[in-house]
């Protein structure tokens, strides 16, 4: 595939330049340069948007493979950052198991993804995102950390559930809050 091979030259060229960027600002480089399909995707429409994302990260994983197979980088895919960093021997054999890198290496997801199946992808990614700010409202409403595990969440509750009791002398209005915090977090918890 020359298309391919054209966008990893193009990714590395401008990893050369800045080896520490963002996935928005790979797609803007490559529609800055007309590279092929990227100055035809108007991703403005979830299908375009999903293959222009697909085909950075189809791209970006195998120039990871290059890289490491030429122990010249190693480069980390994150969902907010893509990074080069110098090799070191012994890291092309810890590499473990990422289900995403499976993924974005199987070219059949790029072409078979309808536009249906996009749009379901992205109300799920905001349905869980959406959640996880819930989920940062509630806590703070127990007066917990970001990173407490649900023991902690149902010790806190029970505390100032008997604090906050109407029946034991606590605020109704209090009570409810606090419950209702606690049916965020056992929903973001199961």
């Amino acid at each position: 595939m020359d298309a391919l091979e054209d966008i990893i030259t193009a990714i590395s060229a401008f990893l050369d330049k800045k080896p520490h960027c963002t996935e928005h600002e790979l797609l803007s480089e490559l529609s800055k340069n007309a590279v092929v399909p990227f100055n035809q995707f108007n991703i403005q429409h979830s299908k375009d948007l999903f293959s222009a994302h697909f085909l950075i990260m189809h791209a970006l994983y195998h120039l990871q493979k290059n890289y490491l197979k030429a122990k010249q980088y190693c480069l980390t895919i994150e969902a907010i950052k893509i990074e080069r960093l110098a090799y070191k021997a012994g890291t092309d054999g810890l590499t473990q198991h990422d289900p995403l890198r499976d993924y974005y290496l199987d070219i059949t997801h790029y072409f078979e993804t309808n536009e249906a199946e996009v749009n379901d992808l992205l109300n799920t990614f905001w349905t869980k995102f959406l959640a996880q700010d819930d989920k940062q409202q509630a806590l703070a409403i127990l007066d917990l950390p970001s990173n407490s595990d649900y023991l902690s969440v149902k010790k806190k509750y029970r505390l100032l559930a008997q604090q906050h009791h109407p029946d034991k002398g606590g605020c109704g209005q209090q009570f409810a809050k606090i419950s209702a915090a606690k049916r965020i977090l056992d929903q973001c918890y199961k």
